[in-house]
């Protein structure tokens, strides 16, 4: 079992910005969802984590290691997958993947090429094996993305929003993989898309200018607005009149008409009781809380 320990980890950038407020997590197998708006402060968190910059206090413990005094340490068991690997080379997947496993010390030419070959099978890339990567949909570079990650057998995987422009074919293909792989490891998926949370993560964090706003599950934080969500249809222009009285946790247009659904302890006048979601639990925690 793999165990990420963060414990009252501050960071503030030399411009004044608190890019860490006192966050502390504790992190174990499987999928873990970081869920922010952007400039929330995952990509601090994530950088810290990887030892990409130092925190001003608190600790990182992997597995028993400061890694933050012992960062090599993290970057042996560690695997990335950025949102975008930028511009590829004309180089084919096989050739690439090579490459990048010598760069991750696999110094045995027939480890690199057994497990090359085993996770181009895994994340069904085999076919296009001799392909040049820059030639591949979006879908098959994550794809390949999650392949470079594994390599060299990584103990924790770090997720920054890896569904970002992917069709909802290719992203629930490449959601399903992500879930397969956190099984034996931890996989930490920093997005912003509460659906991606709520599909694959046993345990989140919801986190805002740099503080943890929630921990816990998904089933937890949803509980928390039971009995407590209620939903009405308006005019588009009473909208505002609602904003400035009520504590709006969601709006939706069906079929052309304006849904507006609140957070309240007691039922409002002219609004019908609604099933809480993930996403309801999100934005409340983030502008109500």
């Amino acid at each position: 079992m793999n165990r990420l320990c963060i414990d009252q980890l501050s960071l503030t950038y030399r411009n004044g910005i608190k890019a860490l407020n006192n966050i502390s997590l504790d992190i174990t197998n499987g999928m873990f969802g970081l869920l922010g708006p952007n400039g929330a402060g995952k990509s601090s968190l994530m950088k810290t984590i990887v030892g990409l910059q130092k925190p001003d206090s608190g600790t990182i413990i992997f597995n028993g290691v400061d890694v933050i005094r012992q960062p090599a340490f993290m970057r042996k068991q560690l695997g990335f997958l950025p949102q975008d690997f930028g511009v590829y080379p004309k180089t084919s997947a096989y050739d690439l993947l090579q490459h990048l496993a010598v760069l991750k010390g696999i110094d045995s030419a027939a480890v690199r090429k057994a497990q090359i070959l085993y996770l181009l099978e895994k994340v069904n890339l085999y076919h296009a094996k001799d392909k040049e990567v820059h030639t591949f949909s979006g879908g098959m570079k994550q794809r390949f993305g999650i392949a470079q990650t594994l390599l060299g057998n990584p103990r924790i995987v770090i997720a920054d929003e890896p569904t970002a422009g992917l069709d909802p074919e290719e992203r629930n293909r490449f959601n399903i993989l992500l879930s397969e792989i956190s099984e034996k490891i931890i996989v930490i998926l920093s997005t912003h898309i509460v659906e991606d949370v709520r599909n694959l993560c046993p345990q989140m964090a919801v986190i805002k200018e740099g503080a943890l706003q929630a921990a816990g599950s998904p089933a937890q934080m949803i509980n928390t607005l039971a009995g407590k969500v209620w939903t009405k249809q308006i005019h588009t222009s009473e909208l505002s009149s609602y904003e400035s009285s009520c504590k709006i946790i969601g709006r939706q247009l069906i079929a052309g008409a304006m849904h507006i659904t609140v957070f309240s302890g007691k039922q409002p006048q002219g609004f019908h009781p609604l099933t809480p979601t993930l996403e309801h639990a999100y934005f409340h925690t983030l502008y109500h809380q």
